[in-house]
């Protein structure tokens, strides 16, 4: 974790030195502001005249410069250690922006294909040094149930559902399992789909034979009854030319009987004429018109 706060390692080169006994500038009470001693601030030019002594006047010199190279070089290695921390800690920042930037692209990828048979993606994260949660795995339910007494759907859906498990750049083991498993379904789902398709051939064709078994029964039905209209109308062509034959006759009879009707009527008018031809003969001869012809003894007569 990235802080910017100074380490504790630092704090022997902020605080000021201060000898024993005295009180750092600006930390000393009232009384010792009042004091003729010179502030700390003042001894760090001149402790070094005042204080000057032969070697063998100041045994502790030697230890003390031993004491500030062993802080300084501490000094030192705090600091290199410090840098490695900071580089190892951003280096770790990177790799685990990387991985989640990775995890979530994968994620988002199956989402974005499965569509509405894939659930939200959730994520398991991991805290870094920044303080900030990182994705680090993931996953995507997916619905790979078929649809039933659908195959034709089932099969859209496998298909789907398989483009998904292969849709990151980098499938998982589990995307290929994903995978596997709609390939199956997929396979399950074509061979219902070619039962369906041949119980439907089937039914088609039975359709069909029936269908053809009916025209044949209609046509037979239609054959029959043009048959048996040819036969009624043959039959009723007879029974006219019959009546017109009939009516022929009769018109021939009645023809003839009215012919005979007027040789009757002449024959009778012929004799009604004689009748009276005969009649008015007699008449004439009764007076004495003519002579009578057919008396006793004329025919005689006549011939002597």
């Amino acid at each position: 974790m990235i802080s910017n706060s100074i380490p504790s390692s630092y704090a022997n080169t902020v605080a000021p030195y201060a000898p024993l006994g005295r009180s750092a500038v600006g930390q000393e009470d009232t009384e010792l502001k009042t004091s003729t001693f010179k502030p700390t601030e003042q001894l760090a030019e001149s402790v070094r005249s005042q204080n000057r002594r032969l070697p063998d006047e100041r045994p502790n010199d030697e230890v003390e410069q031993d004491r500030q190279t062993a802080l300084t070089q501490e000094r030192r290695a705090n600091s290199r250690r410090t840098d490695e921390e900071l580089k190892t800690e951003q280096k770790q920042i990177q790799e685990l922006a990387a991985r989640d930037r990775e995890v979530r692209a994968h994620e988002q990828a199956h989402a974005a294909v499965a569509g509405q048979y894939a659930g939200s993606p959730t994520y398991s994260f991991v805290r870094g040094p920044d303080g900030v949660s990182y994705a680090v795995g993931g996953s995507v339910e997916v619905d790979t149930s078929p649809i039933p007494g659908d195959p034709e759907a089932t099969l859209r859906k496998a298909q789907q559902l398989r483009r998904a498990a292969n849709a990151p750049a980098e499938p998982s083991s589990q995307d290929g399992r994903v995978a596997a498993q709609a390939a199956k379904m997929e396979l399950e789902a074509r061979a219902e789909l070619r039962a369906k398709e041949a119980t439907e051939a089937d039914e088609q064709n039975s359709l069909r034979s029936e269908e053809v078994q009916k025209d044949e029964e209609s046509q037979a039905a239609d054959s029959a009854g043009e048959a048996e209209v040819a036969r009624r109308e043959r039959e009723e062509e007879r029974i006219a030319q019959d009546e017109a034959r009939l009516q022929s006759e009769q018109q021939a009879f009645e023809d003839e009987q009215r012919l005979l009707d007027q040789r009757q009527a002449r024959a009778e008018l012929f004799n009604e004429s004689t009748r009276r031809n005969i009649d008015i003969n007699r008449r004439l001869i009764e007076i004495g018109v003519f002579a009578d012809n057919n008396a006793v003894g004329s025919f005689l007569n006549k011939t002597v």
